[in-house]
């Protein structure tokens, strides 16, 4: 069994050691929180990157979509339409 002597010693020194814990989980924790932090703003600046990809492509194929309408809007509606333009040179 433990003396009273060896219980205060472990005391003092369990009273030593105990803001050094604390610094070190508080630490740790910071250095936890941090890792996460980067780790979130690094996915997020990929679903960025995604979006912007995505609005990217559906602003192609709008484009491409309205280029296509305006040729069939453009385009001969009859084959003496067709010859027509054809002799005035604008086909």
């Amino acid at each position: 069994m433990l003396s009273a002597g060896t219980l205060a010693a472990l005391g003092s020194i369990s009273s030593i050691f105990k803001p050094v814990i604390s610094a070190f989980f508080d630490s740790f924790g910071r250095s936890l929180n941090d890792f996460f932090d980067r780790k979130r703003a690094e996915q997020n600046a990929r679903d960025l990157g995604a979006a912007e990809a995505k609005v990217e492509q559906q602003s192609a194929t709008i484009d491409a979509q309205q280029a296509e309408l305006q040729a069939q809007a453009d385009a001969p509606k009859s084959a003496d339409d067709a010859i027509k333009r054809l002799e005035e040179g604008s086909a």
